[in-house]
C-alpha cells in the first residue's frame, strides 16, 4: 500500500497509533468539534508539563544548593557548594531537549507491538 492510497487519521476508517482516542464513532464528529477538543487537550497537556517542570526545576534548585563546610588550608572552617550549578543546568538542557525525540519513540514502539519504526532509530541517533 502506498502511502497516496492510504486513508487519513481524520477519515472513517483511518487508524493511527493513539488517534482517534475515542474510537471508530469519533471519526463521524463534525471535524470542527474534534479540533476544539484535540486542542483543549493539548493546552491541558501543556499545563501538565508546565506544572512537572516548576517541580523538576525546584528539586535541582535544592539538590544544588546543598553546601558543606570543610577545613581549609588556614585550618579555618570555610562552607563550599556540592554542586556545580553549570553542571547542573547544562545536564537539565540536555535532557529537556532530547526528551521529546525520546518520548516520540517510546511512543512508536509501544504503537508497533515493540518493532522498530520508521522513525525510532533516526530519533534517538540524532538527539
Amino acid at each position: 500500500m502506498s502511502c497516496t492510497s492510504q486513508v487519513k487519521i481524520c477519515e472513517p476508517g483511518g487508524q493511527g497509533i493513539i488517534l482517534p482516542i475515542f474510537g471508530e464513532a469519533e471519526q463521524e464528529w463534525r471535524k470542527g468539534l474534534r479540533a476544539v477538543l484535540y486542542l483543549l487537550g493539548l493546552m491541558w497537556l501543556f499545563l501538565a508539563v508546565a506544572a512537572v517542570s516548576d517541580i523538576f526545576m525546584g528539586a535541582i534548585e535544592e539538590i544544588t544548593s546543598k553546601k558543606k563546610r570543610v577545613l581549609g588550608p588556614n585550618g579555618k572552617h570555610v562552607t563550599i557548594k556540592v554542586w556545580n550549578d553549570t553542571v547542573a543546568n547544562l545536564t537539565l538542557m540536555a535532557l529537556g531537549s532530547s526528551a521529546p525525540e525520546i518520548l516520540l519513540s517510546v511512543i512508536e514502539l509501544f504503537g508497533n507491538s515493540f518493532y522498530s519504526g520508521d522513525l525510532g532509530p533516526s530519533t534517538i541517533v540524532g538527539s
